[in-house]
């Protein structure tokens, strides 16, 4: 997993990603450690349930009908705490919004924020997307009319506008760099002392700060990467759990047992049951 996520379009006449993601708290704990940037602008749209996004080092508790866009850059994930969150996503390549003559990079977006008609587009969006061009001809002029009316409404009712691009805070850009560290080499021994001396901060500056933007601290957030690389590795049935222990960065197997079922509510042996 990386936390720097760069986008294939693969259809250039339509440079958007969309889906739609179902969020369960049974397995996985408010946990956002699948924390990620991209230079895309991406719209959030609940359609159920309840979660938080957080946005950099923001919390922000979303419910049903809300909607958060997400300026380039920032630092966000996803999570659910008591129930289950249902929600789609709308990425915008950065190139439809300089065809269309104004710059995604300059604008800093509110989130929440709950718009009956931004809203309707979004559904209306969702049902092009999944709409053979067989049976609307015209689908890819209405997908990029409604991404353009979407993206206007955004910038011009929900969002400041600076004439410079927003830079980060030197801490927010070392957290970020590290994060990119530990979710490539997670699986590897990392000691906060090295990632701490990597983007030049102190040892302990740089614990409070990485828990304060990510809302863990170091070690949790290494042992979260860990088991959510390992309960992919455990469903997949192909090594046993020793093998994924060691694969997954961690020492012993009693330490894993313990730390996974944190993790997940379940002992790896009973997590691999569930596929």
């Amino acid at each position: 997993m990386k936390a720097f996520e760069k986008h294939s379009m693969s259809n250039p006449r339509l440079p958007f990603l969309f889906g739609t993601e179902h969020l369960h708290p049974p397995r996985f704990r408010l946990w956002g450690g699948n924390r990620n940037w991209h230079e895309n602008i991406e719209i959030v749209y609940v359609e159920s349930g309840s979660g938080f996004v957080s946005i950099d080092d923001k919390p922000i508790p979303v419910s049903a009908g809300d909607i958060v866009p997400i300026s380039s850059g920032r630092l966000h994930s996803m999570s659910v705490s008591d129930h289950e969150m249902i929600y789609c996503y709308l990425i915008v390549d950065r190139s439809f919004f300089l065809s269309n003559f104004f710059d995604s990079n300059r604008f800093l977006f509110e989130a929440p924020i709950v718009d009956g008609e931004i809203e309707e587009w979004i559904k209306e969006f969702k049902k092009y997307w999944y709409t053979d061009s067989d049976t609307v001809p015209m689908r890819v002029q209405y997908l990029r009319s409604l991404a353009l009316r979407i993206c206007l409404a955004l910038c011009d009712r929900h969002a400041v506008y600076s004439k410079l691009p927003r830079e980060d805070t030197h801490v927010l850009a070392c957290i970020k760099k590290a994060i990119g560290t530990i979710s490539a080499e997670c699986e590897r021994r990392i000691t906060l002392d090295e990632i701490a001396s990597s983007v030049g901060l102190s040892k302990y500056y740089f614990a409070r700060e990485f828990r304060r933007i990510t809302g863990f601290s170091f070690v949790a957030y290494l042992n979260g990467l860990r088991c959510e690389k390992a309960s992919k590795l455990l469903l997949l049935g192909e090594l046993s759990i020793g093998e994924i222990c060691a694969a997954c960065g961690f020492e012993n197997s009693s330490y894993f047992t313990r730390k996974f079922k944190e993790y997940s509510g379940y002992t790896p042996k009973d997590y691999r049951k569930l596929k």
